[in-house]
């Protein structure tokens, strides 16, 4: 079956990697690091395999020029497109303007439907307060109007990762907000953009619905089959609790992403992150890591992978 793969929500694949996910493609596969076991497994990048590619990223600009090579494996193409205008938490990523270019250029190159903006996660701070991220993200839709008319939002969450990132590489603390002021903030954002035809979604964050927040599927292969006019697996598949998505495959890495953010989920350490970023390599089979085969995966992982068609092969480091 053709599957959906994701680039990924581990890492920055479009800003950091471009070259590397061009190489993959164009060999047909890529290993991928499952999270749980410390395995790595092969998945099929060949054009017969795969139905779509959902890309995550706060910077495509990379990426951009490659987009003809991208569509050699599949013209199938969504974009998640993270623009908060918030480089006090995320200290790495492109002036939000020239963001803001780059995502007009691909609603242009592809549809306003191939793309959305994601206003998230929400870091309200004791700097940094909601009233600031509302006038930013109107800032923002005032100049995405007529090319953007989904966002997606989440709030932070005090995971502890979180807490230790904010407290070693930060100033700033998270705010102490109930889920009524959550709410509360959520349904004047969701205000503020219908006035640009933007409709909110929320991820993983049901206790934000309502009548005017929906519930974000940001891996929808519903949506995307309608857009692209093909069969999709449409099989909900959740990464984390009340998670909405369907079947994909993620290709990623963590402790790979070098954007810096402080309140990252996908790097442990920043500095592992950017040590990660600076000796990979771009022929590399796996995203951070140079692999060789060594044996076959147990049973249970090729059950996991075995949508890919045959079972998977098993890698570890040299």
């Amino acid at each position: 079956m053709h599957q959906v793969i994701s680039a990924s929500r581990r890492t920055d694949i479009p800003a950091f990697y471009s070259d590397w996910l061009v190489k993959r493609l164009r060999e047909g596969f890529v290993l991928v690091r499952q999270p749980y076991s410390g395995r790595y497994a092969t998945v099929s990048l060949k054009p017969e395999d795969v139905s779509a590619i959902v890309f995550w990223s706060k910077n495509y600009a990379p990426l951009l020029s490659r987009l003809e090579q991208v569509e050699q494996t599949s013209k199938n193409l969504f974009f998640h497109f993270t623009i908060t205008a918030n480089r006090e938490m995320e200290p790495g990523v492109p002036a939000y303007e020239d963001a803001i270019r780059d995502y007009l250029f691909l609603a242009r190159r592809y549809s306003a439907g191939h793309i959305i903006w994601r206003f998230d996660p929400l870091c309200v701070t004791d700097r940094i307060s909601y009233e600031i991220h509302e006038e930013r993200f109107a800032h923002c839709a005032e100049k995405l109007r007529a090319a953007a008319s989904r966002c997606i939002i989440s709030f932070v969450h005090p995971y502890k990762k979180v807490l230790a990132h904010m407290e070693k590489h930060g100033d700033d603390r998270l705010a102490e907000l109930s889920r009524e002021k959550k709410r509360e903030h959520a349904l004047h954002l969701a205000t503020r953009a219908k006035y640009y035809g933007i409709r909110i979604f929320a991820c993983s964050n049901d206790y934000l619905l309502s009548d005017t927040v929906q519930k974000a599927s940001c891996i929808d292969a519903r949506y995307l089959s309608e857009l692209y006019k093909a069969p999709l697996d449409t099989r909900l598949a959740r990464t984390r609790e009340e998670c909405a998505c369907t079947k994909s495959i993620d290709i990623g890495a963590y402790d790979t992403c070098p954007h810096g953010c402080i309140y990252c989920y996908a790097n442990s350490d920043r500095f592992r992150a950017r040590a990660a970023f600076l000796r990979h390599q771009p022929a590399w089979h796996a995203l951070g890591e140079q692999v060789t085969e060594v044996h076959r995966e147990p049973e249970k992982a090729q059950q996991a992978f075995s949508h890919i068609g045959q079972a998977p092969t098993v890698y570890r480091h040299p």
